[in-house]
């Protein structure tokens, strides 16, 4: 086609201006489309960069939170939700937050929440609204300049849409973008997959277009090491970034049986990477102290009972636990040392003769 071919599609409006496609060239028509010249116009419009969750969601932006069930998404994404209401960052009454996977006793506690901290909670079969409502208002807010400051919710994103269905999950993408392109701010909880990659870590569940399609990716796991107490220590890292957002945000709430979902919430707090970093030290010094466990009995039996040359206690754990030399020699090594927090159980000492003898390491 020719730059003189007449392209009939109608007309449309942009801005306050009416675009009349009758009779106009391809060229014409990019010329028309073109935002050169309207910088002031659309810098009036964006909107100033606040965050809707701390270190974590942008105004303006789509921001896709992953997690395995249990975890505490939902908990903590309302927590921070309600850090940038308390702080007077956002307007609670632009931001509507669609529970749409609770039981019946969630939706009452959460809509208790929404009342105290002043925004608007939604759930499907509630006042005649349907998940699918949400979708057409995000596109009709788009299309009719409505969606400026407004802030969605998403929870959670699998019943808006099929993440293991490519075509779905790509038109969800092109309603989402349309809707933050704008002036809207959407937020999303979707789960991780089952099967951990090799490193251990979560991936992100579905096809990749969702995660694809988001300004801003976080990925949150869960920390092992304390639930036997009820603490929950929770890391989010940062899968996608665009903007000014933390790489890892640390938060850590406590779960006992019984307690009300506002006493869960009050429980929540911020806690700092330094201590994160340091308790999955420990952690792994736990796990590693577990597995050599079979061989530090054996060892401090045997030096109790009188045996505390290397050589001497490495035939005889060997004699017990049928443990080979090389590995008993490891966990000699390894936990000879004068701190008992940091898995040493043992130390060595000059004896008779300058001879090295191990001795067990105190507690206190």
């Amino acid at each position: 086609m020719s730059n003189k071919a007449t392209i009939h599609i109608g007309s449309r409006k942009l801005g306050a201006h009416s675009i009349n496609h009758q009779s106009m060239t391809a060229k014409q028509l990019l010329h028309e489309y073109s935002l050169t010249g309207c910088s002031q116009e659309l810098r009036k419009q964006m909107l100033d960069q606040k965050f809707v969750l701390e270190d974590v969601a942008i105004l303006g932006q789509w921001t896709t939170i992953y997690a395995s069930p249990n975890t505490g998404k939902t908990l903590l994404t309302l927590w921070m939700l309600h850090e940038s209401l308390a702080k007077g960052q956002i307007d609670g009454d632009e931001v509507f937050y669609v529970n749409a996977d609770d039981t019946f006793r969630g939706v009452v506690e959460k809509t208790e929440l929404a009342e105290e901290w002043g925004f608007h909670m939604i759930t499907p079969n509630q006042n005649g609204f349907t998940s699918r409502i949400i979708i057409d208002l995000m596109v009709e807010m788009a299309e009719r300049d409505g969606a400026k400051g407004v802030v969605i919710v998403l929870d959670t994103l699998k019943k808006f849409t099929d993440l293991m269905h490519k075509k779905e999950a790509s038109e969800f993408g092109a309603i989402a973008r349309g809707f933050v392109s704008a002036g809207g701010t959407l937020i999303v909880l979707a789960h991780v997959n089952k099967h951990r990659a090799a490193d251990g870590k979560p991936v992100y569940g579905g096809t990749s277009d969702i995660r694809d399609d988001s300004d801003c990716v976080f990925i949150m796991d869960l920390v092992d090491g304390e639930r036997y107490q009820g603490v929950m220590s929770v890391e989010m890292t940062a899968d996608k970034v665009r903007g000014d957002v933390a790489d890892k945000v640390c938060l850590q709430y406590k779960s006992v049986r019984g307690q009300s979902y506002a006493d869960l919430i009050d429980s929540v707090k911020r806690i700092d990477r330094d201590y994160l970093d340091n308790m999955k030290a420990q952690r792994l010094v736990e796990a590693k102290l577990a597995e050599d466990q079979p061989v530090i009995d054996a060892v401090i039996r045997h030096i109790d009972a009188g045996i505390k040359s290397k050589s001497k206690l490495v035939t005889a754990v060997n004699a017990d636990t049928g443990v080979s030399h090389a590995r008993i020699r490891k966990v000699l090594l390894d936990r000879t040392g004068g701190v008992f927090n940091l898995g040493h159980r043992w130390c060595v000492q000059i004896g008779a003769h300058n001879k090295q003898e191990y001795a067990v390491l105190m507690t206190h």
